[in-house]
């Protein structure tokens, strides 16, 4: 079957950690492996925001190139690249590498400059994806790039990670107090028996303060006929799915499938609301009834790493402030903190609405869930011999502290 990428699309503003370290870590490896990697959170609210991840390193020990990807035409497909260390920043051949294997960060503000950009840019790909190219297409394709270059001075490219995170570090600082679009690829991955999730970023662009606000995953779930438990949807107001995604696993240098639980919160809805149960009675539908196979289906979900407001209550109260509402002194409004009560921080992939469409005849979703050709035996990650530790440290996940940071109708209920 055709494998279908998971992607998301965060908008908010950026938070960047206070320890240096933890924003831009190096670490040095008994191979001569130097690995950067550069966090920062995307916050949705004041109670919700998300970490996106870049990792890039070059050998000390041995020359370095880098792999990627060259741009196709209409009749020939791209082919691999494999590019000197010393010349992956040049212009001519950050040109000639395909859109799709770059990193952009573009701290251009002014929308009329960004839409002319987008102009030219399409005008220039349009005359290249042509097999060939007249004189004066050549010519007409040259005096583009040039326009271009000369628009674009705030649009920053690049084909390996780790100059992505060098300029970064010294520049993301300098723009945080903006809000950003930042869209990418979700991978997994594995070590000492646990699971990891990474939002890895492609394009990091300022957008308008008016763009609303989100931190939306496009995830191909995979699941069985007992992956929906509703245990809990009496006490929590919630169902969860015991699911599995696909995603490539660079120790094994396969792909491999890794599990994830995913939500469909009901907290938000009103059970004597006939249309809310009529959508909750149709996300269960999708999960149910559809056989003993793997099947999967595509999702918009809500990633959501924070707290919930939560009613305040008599429970909330002291003793004394009881003893003051029982002497008439007080009302329970009068108590209630300022700005709402959250409550416990946790992490949940909650689920939006599926995706119900066609995006190939192996990926047919227009009537719901789909067969996949996996067996239930493939689900079951195989775990690989780990790489090697950092010198002078011992390597751990870390869990980053989020600092403290709107749909439609319809996809609000459920986010």
């Amino acid at each position: 079957m055709t494998r279908l990428y998971n992607t998301f699309e965060f908008v908010g503003n950026i938070s960047i950690p206070k320890n240096a370290d933890r924003f831009h870590k190096v670490q040095e490896f008994n191979s001569g492996w130097t690995k950067h990697t550069i966090n920062f959170a995307v916050q949705e609210s004041k109670t919700n925001s998300v970490f996106v991840q870049l990792e890039g390193g070059y050998s000390q020990s041995k020359p370095n190139k880098v792999h990627s990807f060259g741009k196709g035409t209409e009749n020939v497909k791209g082919t691999k690249l494999e590019i000197p260390w010393e010349d992956r920043l040049k212009p001519e051949t950050v040109d000639m590498v395909a859109d799709f294997k770059k990193i952009v960060v573009d701290y251009t503000t002014d929308e009329e400059v960004k839409e002319k950009i987008n102009q030219l840019r399409y005008e220039i790909r349009t005359l290249e994806y042509k097999d060939e190219l007249t004189d004066e297409e050549k010519i007409k394709v040259a005096e583009l790039k040039k326009q271009l270059k000369e628009v674009e001075t705030d649009r920053n490219e690049f084909i390996h990670e780790y100059d992505a995170i060098q300029f970064l570090s010294e520049t993301l600082e300098k723009h945080k107090d903006k809000k950003f679009r930042i869209t990418g690829s979700v991978t997994y991955s594995a070590w000492k028996g646990k699971f990891y999730r990474n939002f890895v970023p492609e394009l990091i662009e300022l957008v308008s303060s008016e763009e609303p606000n989100k931190l939306h995953a496009t995830v191909d779930i995979f699941f069985t006929d007992d992956s929906l438990d509703e245990t809990d949807l009496q006490t929590e107001k919630k169902i969860y799915i015991d699911g599995y995604v696909l995603s490539y696993d660079s120790q094994v240098k396969k792909d491999q499938f890794f599990p994830q639980q995913f939500v469909i919160n009901a907290q938000k809805l009103d059970f004597e609301n006939e249309a809310h149960v009529k959508r909750l009675d149709f996300f269960k539908k999708t999960f149910k009834d559809n056989g003993e196979g793997v099947y999967h289906l595509q999702w918009l979900v809500n990633i959501f790493r924070g707290a919930d407001q939560v009613d305040f209550t008599e429970e909330d109260l002291t003793e004394g402030q009881k003893e003051a509402i029982a002497l008439g002194l007080n009302k329970l409004e009068d108590f209630k903190p300022k700005g709402g009560m959250l409550g416990e921080t946790k992490e949940e992939n909650r689920l939006v609405k599926p995706i119900l469409k066609e995006f190939d005849k192996n990926n047919d979703f227009r009537e719901g869930a789909a067969e996949s050709t996996y067996d239930v035996e493939d689900l079951e990650y195989v775990a690989a011999i780990q790489k090697e530790q950092p010198k002078k440290e011992e390597t751990k996940e870390e869990t980053l502290e989020a600092e403290e940071v709107e749909l439609d109708d319809m996809e609000d209920l459920f986010s």
